[in-house]
Order: structure tokens, then C-alpha cells, then sequence
């Protein structure tokens, strides 16, 4: 089992399955699989902006969440937060994990979520390998309340 210094419980409550989600009292988001960081924004020599995948993975981010607070009964969260995010590939091709998370956090920024994505205290991003079982991938999305540790 592993344990997170900034919890006072578990972050795992059970010792989870290959790539496995807990359920907690957290919000949990499905959202298609992220443009990698390198596709999110295009430079030109005047000025960068969005990509068109980034934009489309914005609006479909933006319903997911609406979705999901009606589901979960969740307003935008006011303090610190904790975030899992499971990145389930599409494919077979090796890619970075850490090419995902700025994106991510930028649409959820943007659909509401929280106010700013500073407001993320801890952030554990993992990726799940394809198994052919999640066609085009996805991102799996939990939030929390942060729980300040205890003084050591």
C-alpha cells in the first residue's frame, strides 16, 4: 500500500488493480485522451495560441465537467486541491507523462473547475498501457480536498 505524506489516510484506500481508480468522496471526470503539450499550443513568430485539438479537448472538457457536477453534486472547489490523473493511452507508442498534466489542467481551469490550477497542492500523474481495450485512450480525472499533513 502506498502512503502519502501530505494525507492522513492512504491515498490508495486498497491495493489497487493495474490501473485501477479509487472512489472516494472526491470528483471524478472522464475526459478523451489530452493533446501532449507539444500540439497544445502553436508558435509563430508573432504570437502562440491553441491548437484545434486543444481547443476541441477545452469544449469537450468544459462538458464533462458540467456533466459530472450534476452527477456528483460538486461546486467549484475553493481551496487546495489534490489531483490524480490516469492517462489510459491510445496506442503503443512510448510517450512522456509529463507532457500531459499543463494541458489538463489548463481546460479544467477553464471549465470552471477551480479558479486557478495553482490551487493544486499535490498531483500524482500516472499512464496505464494500451490494452486495446480503451480505443483512443482517455484521462481519468480525480479531485480532492488537499488535507494538510500532520507536523512531523
Amino acid at each position: 500500500m502506498w502512503w502519502c505524506l501530505c494525507q492522513k489516510q492512504p491515498a490508495f484506500p486498497k491495493p489497487l488493480s493495474r490501473c485501477s481508480i479509487p472512489s472516494g468522496g472526491g470528483m471524478r471526470i472522464e475526459l478523451p485522451f489530452p493533446p501532449s503539450v507539444n500540439h497544445y499550443w502553436v508558435r509563430t513568430a508573432r504570437r502562440v495560441y491553441l491548437s484545434e485539438a486543444a481547443k476541441r479537448f477545452q469544449r469537450l472538457t468544459a462538458i464533462e465537467v458540467a456533466q459530472s457536477s450534476m452527477k456528483q453534486g460538486h461546486h467549484p472547489f475553493l481551496g487546495d486541491v489534490s489531483v490524480l490523473l490516469t492517462l489510459y493511452l491510445p496506442d503503443k507508442r512510448v510517450r512522456d507523462v509529463d507532457n500531459y498534466p499543463k494541458g489538463v489542467l489548463d481546460a479544467l481551469t477553464k471549465a470552471g473547475i477551480w479558479s486557478d490550477d495553482a490551487q493544486v497542492r499535490v498531483m500524482t500523474v500516472k499512464k496505464c498501457d494500451a490494452d486495446n481495450k480503451i480505443k483512443n485512450g482517455k484521462c481519468v480525472v480525480v479531485i480532492d480536498d488537499y488535507i494538510e499533513e500532520a507536523a512531523v
